[in-house]
């Protein structure tokens, strides 16, 4: 058994052992990890499995209610709360009832190497088709959405030109500059994802800007590059900025797409922004925000020509 299966297993055989998942099992699962295999991702992997095999065991599942477990084996980790401790236990359900459903089958290692084998071959065969790293925006499927379509259900909080969907557990905090709100900034545990959008009188421009911010990211002493993921074209860089004093680079996935008159942009930033694999959570609140430009207070297209960051409307609440 490969170092992936036997932590993964190690992690059920302690929970079986100790009734709950101790911190050294929640630090070698790994979870949080996007863009590889990990005793987490596999364990995960071989629950929503069990539900596919043993319909039984699928509808003992949808009886509880247990609405995260339900979230994360259909893929959705924004099921996943951002605090510490709601992912530990979200996580624990997980396990217990990977545990449970070994342990009602006759043969129970038996039961729990085959998932395991089974959930790696799964995660190797969607990274070998590309399905996990190919662009998907706004390809009918995914946005980001202009405000004239029809975006899928999702709840989503109104800052006037953007609507950002809400995420269990993160923070929003204010983007300014110079003076003025123009976008939000998502809290994501050690990461944190930005949304800003511009007017565009004249489009698509995120193949021309592009370059502009590699220059600009280079000249400050920081690197750069063009890259593609599941996010469309992006920039992948390490900016430099000052913590606790220190100046350090800051590892920033930077990602764009064009709308109808509009421009809509993305920064991901901390220590595993550059993974090839993009955090679903940053993929789902990138691509299901809507840009609506008739909230806009700037003046109407084609009263300049620039490209315009546009401002937000912060709520009074908030």
């Amino acid at each position: 058994m490969n170092r992936v299966r036997a932590g993964a297993t190690k992690i059920v055989e302690q929970y079986g052992r100790d009734g709950c998942l101790s911190s050294e099992s929640l630090a070698s699962a790994e979870f949080g990890v996007w863009d590889r295999l990990t005793p987490g991702v596999l364990l995960i992997m071989a629950v929503g499995l069990a539900t596919v095999e043993d319909p039984a065991f699928a509808e003992r599942i949808a009886e509880s209610d247990d609405t995260t477990l339900a979230r994360l084996i259909s893929g959705d980790f924004r099921a996943l709360e951002l605090g510490a401790q709601d992912v530990a236990m979200s996580w624990e359900q997980a396990v217990a009832w990977l545990w449970e459903y070994a342990q009602s089958s006759d043969v129970w290692p038996n039961t729990l190497s085959v998932l395991m084998s089974q959930a790696e071959d799964l995660w190797f065969e969607g990274l070998d088709s590309g399905d996990m790293t190919r662009p998907q925006v706004r390809d009918g499927e995914f946005g980001p959405w202009d405000a004239s379509e029809v975006p899928s259900r999702v709840e989503r909080l109104d800052y006037g030109v953007l609507r950002v969907p809400r995420l269990d557990g993160a923070r929003i905090h204010p983007l300014r500059a110079d003076g003025r709100t123009v976008g939000v900034i998502v809290s994501l545990g050690g990461h944190a994802f930005s949304l800003q959008a511009f007017r565009v009188p004249l489009g698509p421009v995120w193949g021309m800007v592009r370059p502009k911010i590699i220059q600009g990211i280079l000249d400050q002493g920081g690197t750069a590059e063009d890259a593609e993921s599941s996010l469309g074209a992006e920039v992948r860089a390490r900016i430099p900025v000052v913590k606790d004093g220190q100046r350090v680079l800051q590892p920033t996935r930077i990602v764009g797409c064009d709308g109808p008159g509009w421009l809509l942009r993305g920064g991901y930033g901390g220590p595993e922004a550059l993974t090839d694999m993009v955090d679903p959570r940053a993929h789902y609140l990138f691509t299901q925000t809507v840009v609506d430009l008739s909230a806009a207070t700037e003046g109407p297209a084609g009263a300049t020509q620039e490209i315009t960051n546009l401002e937000i409307r912060w709520p009074a609440a908030e």
